[in-house]
């Protein structure tokens, strides 16, 4: 199957939607509600775009995958923050393994963003030289 040459809000949603595959089922996500749209919006935002239909072309829905993929990772993520695991009657249920998976799956979808200049940092070097020492006195070693 080809890589899309473009995206809907609607397409994208429903890739999203099947590469969450079993969480999406946990979480009781539907690609038909509103349980994708602040991911989608905020891949277009990160992406410099106002409507998706300005994505075209290969590099550039790679770079929008990448970048949802990010941010419906980020979702879960806020949706399983008050998972907890339970103990009781020597049953366990572990629910605080899911926020921890979606961390996971976070940070190497963050990693991927970043061959996209999507890192958030800039990394810069300035030159600094003192011509006096600044420590010490006021009084002392000032070129008086």
């Amino acid at each position: 199957m080809a890589i899309p040459a473009s995206y809907t809000e609607t397409t994208i949603k429903y890739y999203l939607h099947d590469m969450l595959g079993a969480v999406a089922t946990m979480l009781g996500w539907s690609p038909d509600g509103a349980d994708y749209d602040e991911a989608v919006d905020e891949a277009i935002a990160s992406y410099g775009v106002d409507d998706i239909s300005a994505i075209t072309g290969r590099d550039n829905v790679r770079k929008l995958r990448a970048l949802a993929r990010r941010e419906v990772w980020r979702a879960v993520m806020q949706a399983t923050t008050g998972h907890y695991d339970v103990t009781t009657d020597g049953a366990s249920r572990n629910r605080s393994q899911m926020h921890v998976q979606a961390r996971e799956q976070f940070d190497l979808a963050d990693a991927a963003c970043m061959s996209y200049g999507e890192d958030g940092y800039t990394i810069s070097s300035v030159h600094i030289s003192y011509t006096d020492d600044p420590y010490l006195s006021p009084n002392e070693g000032r070129g008086e």
